[in-house]
């Protein structure tokens, strides 16, 4: 456990993972509708298996043969959009997706379920990071030929030394309002941090208390803090108790 006085100055070495390239995948043959009896059941009975290039919904686990457990509701879709919601930020327009989506999953206690099924949560049509549609509003299914997949650029630049992701102004949660600076962003953008804009919060435990590791960057949010310790973060980290994170709306208190 790391604490930080005063005046003091400490020099760290930080290391920060390379993004995920973004892909784009391209479907130009008819919806197909496949017989849900003739393929493997997967998922506990919430999806079965079907060939992964024959869709653009992706990330999802593997079957052991390969091909993609998918959904009941995509592979039956045949070209439908899937059940519409509201998101909880500014109400904004989303769809019922499952939790068979690794990061809906990986994101499920945030995400709220509004009139979706137990197994679903609802995602917004419009990612509010960058405005960039978030593909699941759209037609949905799977098709009768393989699709073309190709490599996407990611514009969306970084701040904080690699810890955060520039953000527009009116994406940033209710909580955190005002507490999130441009930190180098462009205009009408602030700085906020990458792992909780990436959906994969980092929790610690710092002081007999849990929470999620922030860069010190990110002074304003953990100014509620009397005091903050590294706990199990990361350098140039600290941990910011839940207690605290939540009610600034921080994914993953």
């Amino acid at each position: 456990m790391l604490a930080c006085s005063v005046g003091e100055t400490n020099t760290e070495l930080l290391e920060i993972a390379a993004r995920k390239p973004k892909t784009d995948t391209q479907c130009t043959s008819p919806f197909a509708s496949p017989d849900l009896s003739k393929l493997t059941s997967c998922g506990q009975g919430r999806g079965h298996c079907f060939d992964s290039t024959k869709t653009s919904f992706g990330n999802v686990d593997a079957c052991a043969d390969g091909s993609a457990c998918l959904p009941n509701k995509v592979l039956v879709a045949n070209g439908r959009p899937l059940r519409g919601c509201t998101f909880y930020l500014k109400d904004q327009p989303g769809a019922c997706v499952s939790l068979l989506k690794v990061d809906v999953r990986k994101n499920k206690d945030s995400l709220k379920q509004d009139v979706c099924d137990a197994d679903e949560r609802c995602v917004p049509c419009v990612n509010p990071t960058n405005g960039e549609s978030t593909q699941v509003c759209t037609p949905t299914g799977v098709h009768e030929r393989s699709c073309a997949s190709s490599a996407a650029e990611d514009d969306t630049a970084s701040c904080c030394g690699g810890l955060g992701t520039c953000i527009r102004e009116d994406a940033v949660p209710g909580g955190s309002e005002g507490k999130l600076d441009g930190l180098g962003c462009p205009s009408e953008q602030v700085c906020a941090p990458r792992s909780l804009v990436d959906g994969e919060p980092v929790k610690c435990h710092a002081a007999g208390l849990s929470g999620v590791c922030l860069g010190i960057c990110f002074a304003k949010q953990l100014a509620g803090a009397k005091s903050v310790f590294r706990g199990d973060c990361g350098p140039a980290q600290v941990c910011l108790p839940c207690a605290i994170g939540s009610s600034q709306d921080v994914p993953g208190c």
